[in-house]
């Protein structure tokens, strides 16, 4: 009987040892930074509990409608990391599908702090990933070729996917596939945290307008992280494609609510963050009204409503729970890549780590120039003006400091041009906007405001 036993546990002995190569190997992750012949570093892993407070928000600074669900919590931790921990000398190699299989963290620190230009540094940022993505790809090449290598390599690979909490198939040819799939996933992704922070700075004179506006528009101030997603809170940021602002709206879009620009190119309100700020928030109320929830509605925001609609109709005559997350699961790639499928998670982690910018972000230098105590006004040009002969300087200052616009101070602005402004601007020229007049109406119709204003250049 004893024999019998024996003979037995030999046989699951050997069963086990075959179906996992890791068997009786010593799988400790050496967590101190490796330092590489090429000035670039591999940083420590970071557990992903590590943000566990903020993500699941134990202060309750975040509203009930912005929490970071099972499913969204890998993708959200991710991004969180990109945000909060990773600065643009940083790169981090990972899944495109899997977030949370993070392969390793590049650290180029040393090469910026060697005066390189932005260009070559670029470059050389790029050549060195593209290396060790290459490498990667190899041995997950190599493990699909032969799935029960044991050599460093691929034991490294092993460790990588098992912090990651991923289980590797048992069968041969299931391996086989797994890593086959494992490298054609690979992708890219600069930190993130300096623009952020920067991005914190440039958004001070305009908080208290910001979060008192959407309060009265009726809007949550969580939506306030969208800038900070789409440009790190800059007025001067343009896309390739022709985004401009801090809300990175497009002309078309921005047509529907601003005043079109003049002539001049570089007359432009998408990037005057009071006024388009407003039409984002017209924007976003009219995404929620159609999206019906504000999952859908953030996400619209970044591809638009067509297709949401669209896999919402589809999902309506099954017996799924039309949210998002359906969404992501149904929706094909062509439609809804990779940008839109992270862009509510992105927001999430964003939000997160705005409501703990104290914490996260402490080393924040507040500077004394930007005035965040006072609100900031609106005003329409009574008549046309050149502000730099029809200005006092300090007022000029302060005018050409909030309306990003407003390029060619010497040249003549027309009437019902709109300035933004935190000092008290002259009546005789300038017609103050209420906050009533700003909810009632779209920025594109408030010249209508000027109907009975005469117009006086003394």
């Amino acid at each position: 009987m004893i024999l019998k036993y024996l003979l037995f546990s030999t046989f699951i002995l050997l069963f086990i040892t075959a179906s996992d190569p890791n068997f009786g190997n010593d799988l400790s992750w050496n967590k101190i930074p490796k330092e590489n012949k090429d000035d670039v570093r591999e940083l420590a892993w970071m557990s992903t509990d590590s943000f566990k407070h903020y993500l699941e928000d134990q202060d309750e600074r975040v509203s009930n409608k912005f929490i970071v669900s099972k499913y969204y919590y890998p993708t959200v931790n991710f991004w969180f990391l990109i945000y909060t921990q990773f600065e643009s000398s940083h790169v981090v190699i990972h899944d495109k599908n899997n977030l949370g299989l993070i392969y390793k963290v590049l650290d180029f620190s040393s090469l910026h702090k060697k005066g390189v230009s932005k260009n070559i540094l670029y470059v050389l940022q790029q050549k060195i990933s593209e290396e060790r993505i290459h490498k990667i790809k190899n041995e997950l090449n190599e493990l699909a070729k032969n799935p029960f290598r044991l050599d460093e390599e691929s034991k490294s690979i092993f460790r990588t996917l098992k912090d990651a909490g991923i289980s590797v198939p048992v069968r041969k040819i299931l391996r086989q596939q797994f890593f086959t799939k494992l490298s054609q996933n690979i992708r890219t992704q600069t930190g993130q945290r300096n623009f952020i922070k920067d991005g914190i700075v440039r958004s001070l004179p305009y908080k208290k307008f910001l979060n008192k506006y959407f309060s009265e528009y009726d809007l949550p101030p969580e939506l306030l992280a969208i800038p900070f997603l789409e440009s790190s809170f800059n007025p001067k940021a343009e896309s390739k494609v022709g985004a401009l602002g801090p809300w990175q709206f497009m002309p078309l879009i921005a047509s529907y609510y601003v005043p079109k620009k003049s002539l001049r190119p570089q007359f432009d309100y998408r990037s005057n963050v009071g006024v388009i700020s407003v039409a984002a928030a017209i924007l976003m109320k009219e995404n929620f009204k159609l999206m019906k929830s504000w999952d859908m509605a953030v996400t619209a925001y970044n591809s638009g409503t067509k297709h949401l609609l669209k896999t919402r109709r589809e999902l309506a005559s099954t017996k799924v729970s039309v949210n998002l997350e359906a969404v992501i699961k149904h929706s094909d790639s062509l439609h809804f890549g990779f940008a839109s499928k992270n862009f509510y998670s992105e927001f999430l982690a964003l939000v997160h780590a705005l409501a703990y910018e104290e914490e996260l972000f402490s080393d924040i230098h507040r500077d004394d120039r930007y005035n965040t105590e006072d609100d900031l006004d609106f005003y329409l040009l009574k008549c046309s003006l050149k502000f730099d002969n029809k200005i006092e300087k300090n007022l000029l200052d302060d005018i050409l400091f909030h309306n990003h616009h407003i390029t060619q101070p010497d040249s003549a602005y027309p009437r019902g041009t709109i300035v933004t402004s935190k000092e008290a601007l002259p009546k005789n020229k300038f017609y103050k906007l209420s906050l009533k007049q700003l909810i009632e109406a779209k920025p594109k119709e408030w010249s209508r405001f000027l109907a009975n204003q005469s117009c006086s250049t003394k």
